[in-house]
């Protein structure tokens, strides 16, 4: 009698001990954090900004910057702008047969854009070592640099008037014209001088990112 009493005693207390395992593991379960997929990526795409060049007595063209391909030519590229270094920014020089030319005399700036002004950007190009898949075709702007001097540019930016040409590579393409590209036309067929310097000034009045 004493043994089968002290059988069912130690079953009651199993019975109990996995009772009580069931719950704590039930109620640890129910606390337990959810899986939570991470919203944050590092390959998202860096933003692609878009700037409205007003060009007197031809009318506006506008450029979309890309920085995935030339981050520090784009990041200086719209410091300019901001400082408003580029209202007033003439067009220099028209090869018909490769690309407009962009110029500023330094006497025309200002405090702050001088500061921009001479600054120079090491070039972001596959010859200088650096990544930059952003072909070179019609309406792609470039910065210019000094021939044989990769890391001389500060300012002066290129706009591509054909894909013939052999210059891949070898300069630092950042934006493409996405508006406007009629008064780009306009502006390369303008009547020019023996310099290829524009017979009647091309004057970019005003230039400013869009909210």
């Amino acid at each position: 009698m004493k043994k089968i009493s002290f059988f069912i005693l130690m079953l009651i207390l199993l019975l109990t001990s996995c009772s009580s395992q069931d719950k704590e593991s039930k109620a640890t379960e129910e606390h337990k954090p959810a899986a939570v997929e991470s919203v944050v990526s590092s390959d998202a795409a860096p933003e692609h900004e878009t700037v409205t060049f007003e060009v007197e007595n031809f009318g506006n063209f506008v450029v979309e910057t890309f920085p995935e391909y030339a981050p520090d030519t784009v990041a200086h590229f719209l410091k300019l702008v901001n400082s408003g270094f580029y209202n007033g920014f003439t067009i220099e020089q028209i090869d018909h047969s490769f690309a407009m030319l962009s110029s500023k005399s330094p006497q025309d700036l200002n405090s702050d854009s001088a500061a921009y002004f001479n600054y120079s950007i090491p070039g972001e190009f596959t010859q200088n070592g650096r990544s930059n898949n952003l072909p070179l075709e019609k309406y792609t702007l470039a910065l210019y640099h000094a021939p044989d001097q990769n890391d001389s540019a500060m300012a002066q930016f290129m706009i591509f008037l054909t894909n013939d040409h052999e210059v891949n590579g070898s300069y630092a393409g950042f934006a493409k014209v996405v508006e406007g590209t009629d008064v780009i036309d306009k502006m390369a067929g303008t009547l020019v001088d023996e310099r290829d310097a524009p017979v009647l000034p091309i004057v970019m009045k005003k230039v400013y990112i869009n909210e």
